[in-house]
């Protein structure tokens, strides 16, 4: 009679362990589901302000050109980068490559207010140039919320036990971040010389 109540308890304890097991799988699978979308729906918003960006670059560069005939380096390189975020498409690691050298052709353009005066008399450049600064501000904000997003659901999955369970539920770390223009890690030199 005892080791039946052994062997009851043993198997008691061992479907106790399943159900808790599979109570940890489900809501972790719950928890990383949610924590995947929130990353996507972030992405969403990044996209939707670099498409917005990528409708006002034509109308900026159509009210350069008229003054600054000779930059064409400038237009044809923004003309470039543009074409390469539209080819990305909707694959993430492409577009943010893709946008990254975007924001690289693109800040030329907005010092050539400082080489040419007649520029910055011109009411469409400046009102678009507004618009595209007010742009770039939402994107780096969209960018930022999309990246603490990406690290919530990164660090997540990299947790015990939940490492288990996203490798058994195919959840797998994005390596997706924006980055910063490598360029920018370079301190500029400053000569008070001339």
């Amino acid at each position: 009679m005892k080791a039946l109540w052994v062997v009851l308890g043993v198997v008691g304890l061992l479907v106790l362990v399943v159900i808790l097991s599979f109570g940890s799988y489900v809501s972790a699978k719950n928890q990383m589901v949610q924590l995947n979308e929130d990353v996507n729906q972030n992405y969403s918003q990044v996209d939707i302000q670099q498409q917005r960006r990528l409708d006002l670059i034509p109308n900026l560069v159509a009210s350069v050109k008229g003054y600054v005939s000779e930059e064409s380096t400038v237009l044809t390189n923004i003309a470039n980068a543009r074409a390469g975020v539209i080819a990305a498409g909707s694959n993430h690691a492409s577009s943010i490559n893709a946008n990254s050298q975007l924001d690289v052709a693109i800040s030329p353009l907005l010092r050539l207010q400082e080489q040419y005066p007649d520029l910055k008399g011109n009411q469409q450049f400046m009102r678009l140039e507004d618009e595209l600064s007010g742009t770039e501000n939402r994107i780096s904000v969209a960018r930022m919320r999309y990246n603490k997003a990406l690290e919530g659901y990164n660090v997540f999955i990299r947790q015990f036990p939940n490492s288990i369970w996203a490798n058994m539920a195919g959840f797998h770390y994005r390596d997706e971040y924006f980055k910063g223009n490598p360029a920018n890690a370079t301190a500029p030199t400053v000569d008070f010389s001339k």
